[in-house]
């Protein structure tokens, strides 16, 4: 007789009610969850797409910031000259104007210092021309050490945003250019086709040049005396 009832119960209209009920809810809940996801992914596509407009306004000089993303180490022209270890995370100190004036007026002077001095320099070989370009950090660094934030906080002195990020991307390119010389200059002596240690030497002697250049224009447009 319990036997009867039981499988009378398991069989009645009522529990396939509850069934049907909870298959229901079941969907139901599936559904909110969905719609919840959905909103969370359209709110971080925007919140992405927000920061995307704010690195293309923020980031210093992108075109190198691109041409460096392929690699996980910054070059020392681009890295931040001061941070804080916190909790396993660097926190960037910010450059105040007054502290990148001083920094700009030092590059100047070294690089003026190489041109002056060129010949001696190499002599101490690729390496020693570009640790006065700031791209081997040493102890102390070149004043050019971290070139891109110095530029970066004297930006809003300039009475033209475009023009003045244009000659910041050419002070950095001419660095990076007169580096990637003194570097070949280093290997030449083993290749099979050998050329000669001069010939990349002059090369980035022609891009030092451009770059004391450029760093005038810079001062000249947000009004520092490098004299």
């Amino acid at each position: 007789l319990i036997s009867s009832v039981e499988s009378f119960t398991s069989s009645s209209p009522k529990s396939s009610l509850i069934s049907s009920s909870n298959r229901i809810e079941s969907s139901s809940s599936r559904q909110h969850i969905s719609t919840r996801l959905s909103s969370f992914e359209n709110d971080h596509v925007e919140d992405v797409g927000i920061s995307r407009r704010s690195l293309l306004r923020n980031a210093p000089f992108l075109p190198l910031g691109l041409m460096l993303a392929t690699t996980n180490v910054p070059s020392p022209a681009n890295a931040a000259t001061s941070s804080n270890n916190t909790g396993g995370m660097e926190k960037v100190t910010k450059m105040t104007p007054e502290e990148a004036e001083i920094k700009l007026k030092e590059g100047y002077k070294t690089i003026v210092y190489l041109l002056d001095n060129y010949e001696q320099v190499c002599e101490g070989g690729g390496d020693n021309v570009r640790r006065y370009l700031g791209t081997i950090v040493t102890n102390p660094p070149s004043p050019l050490v971290g070139i891109s934030k110095t530029l970066k906080a004297l930006e809003d002195r300039a009475d033209d945003f475009i023009e003045y990020n244009e000659m910041s991307e050419e002070v950095i390119k001419t660095i990076n250019q007169a580096d990637g010389s003194a570097y070949m200059s280093i290997f030449v002596t083993t290749s099979t086709s050998y050329t000669p240690p001069k010939k990349y030497f002059n090369d980035a002697l022609i891009e030092v040049k451009r770059c004391k250049k450029a760093l005038e224009e810079i001062a000249s447009m947000v009004g520092v005396s490098l004299s």
